[in-house]
């Protein structure tokens, strides 16, 4: 993916075969300009570049072939390999420099819109917050709309996934505004925007807002084009209305199961979703039906997704006070983490199976896996997680009357909240 101005091709083909300028050169160009050419402060002609491949036994076209066109081929190369993770990174970051250096801004935008994408698929909000400045400003040499479309989508997201789902909404909105403007014409696009706003409403718990927005986005989602989003969204549909308890429900969650039915981690996903909502209103019965079949679905192979899904489940039992159930299902979870040998798996599942424990008010016994979750925590977690921790810790062992163990664990979460 090496990219060379057209007097760095000819200077490296020139020195690896041992050619002197002067030999180079003959009686056809002179030395000054040939090395001006080499340095890129000339730019040859056609004829003289049909010389010079011939002398060097080069191809043509590789000459021909500059900075902005070797830029836009590396970018469909990146394109296309962009989630395999082999050297991806490095690579966006080589062109980027040279897009920069050669004030290609557009190219720039669209290297940065993929390097932002895949921080994004990594989780790699740290390295986000490095290159935000610098993807703004890009967004701003630009006056394309499809690159303003771009960067407001990808903003949007970038907070949605960190949970600032206020923020997020602002940038929807703008993107809603660009679209509305250019007379919806990817009405695609505005479906799909329009739905992440309101699932961003949704996450703050402004279901009537949600739902309006989506009451919007049914008109539009005949134009979306993939079938996973179009799931996404009728999914979202039949949830705001268990939610908000209205009779089309079932035909939401009919449609949604057409375009998921083969996609089953979105099935399961979805019956969690479900699930969530009928705890909400009161249905506990069918919202355990609904939770135990979307453990059902969940293709077992990808064992990490599955034991995320699985501790999901548990954490929605303990909400709802369902205790058995989560306890049915707590030790398998904590296994199979175990056997993924993946510890924020396994400190999840230990502090889980702790909690219930003392839930069902077996203290004693949850001491032991509230240590391990402890031990595991402070290997992998966060400030956050300790202190949090810290306080769980205390309170246990408030419960088990050792007052000097809940002191001294309630003052480690006290120095810690002053660092925080």
């Amino acid at each position: 993916m090496e990219i060379l101005s057209t007097g760095e091709k000819i200077k490296r083909a020139r020195v690896y075969k041992g050619i002197t300028l002067k030999e180079l050169c003959g009686d056809k160009i002179s030395i000054s300009k040939m090395s001006c050419i080499e340095n890129e402060k000339i730019k040859a002609e056609k004829e003289v570049l049909e010389y010079i491949a011939a002398k060097l036994f080069l191809d043509l076209d590789y000459l021909l072939k500059d900075v902005k066109e070797q830029l836009v081929d590396n970018i469909e190369l990146i394109r296309k390999n962009l989630f395999s993770g082999e050297d991806i990174e490095e690579n966006i970051k080589y062109n980027l420099e040279y897009a920069n250096e050669y004030e290609y801004f557009d190219l720039s935008f669209e290297l940065m819109h993929l390097l932002f994408q895949y921080y994004l698929e990594e989780s790699k909000y740290e390295n986000i917050q490095l290159i935000v400045s610098q993807y703004y400003y890009l967004s701003q040499k630009n006056i394309d709309k499809e690159i303003v479309i771009n960067y407001f989508h990808d903003m949007g997201k970038y907070f949605c996934q960190n949970k600032e789902y206020t923020e997020a909404i602002t940038y929807y909105e703008r993107l809603i505004e660009v679209l509305s403007s250019n007379k919806f014409k990817d009405k695609g696009e505005y479906a799909y925007t329009l739905y992440s706003k309101a699932l961003c409403y949704y996450k703050l718990k402004e279901i009537h807002k949600a739902y309006e927005d989506m009451k919007c986005v049914e008109k539009y989602i005949k134009y979306v084009e993939d079938s996973i989003n179009k799931g996404k969204m009728y999914n979202l549909l039949a949830t705001l209305c268990i939610k908000l308890k209205k009779s089309e429900a079932e035909a939401w969650v009919k449609k949604a199961f057409s375009f998921q039915k083969d996609n089953p981690i979105s099935l399961a996903l979805s019956k969690w979703n479900y699930g969530e909502c009928y705890f909400g209103i009161g249905e506990k019965e069918r919202a355990i039906n609904e939770i135990e079949e979307g453990l059902h679905i969940f293709p077992k192979h990808n064992r990490i997704k599955y034991v995320e899904f699985m501790n999901n489940c548990i954490k929605l039992f303990i909400d709802y006070e369902e205790y058995d159930e989560a306890y049915n299902i707590c030790d398998e979870a904590l296994n199979l983490a175990i056997d993924c040998d993946n510890i924020k798996l396994i400190e999840r599942s230990y502090y889980l199976k702790g909690t219930i424990l003392q839930k069902q008010n077996k203290v004693k016994e949850a001491e032991m896996y509230m240590n391990l979750s402890l031990d595991a925590i402070l290997k992998v977690g966060n400030k956050e997680d300790r202190y949090q921790r810290y306080i769980d810790m205390g309170q246990m062992y408030y419960r088990l009357g050792e007052i000097r163990d809940a002191l001294k664990y309630f003052s480690l979460a006290l120095s810690l909240e002053k660092t925080l």
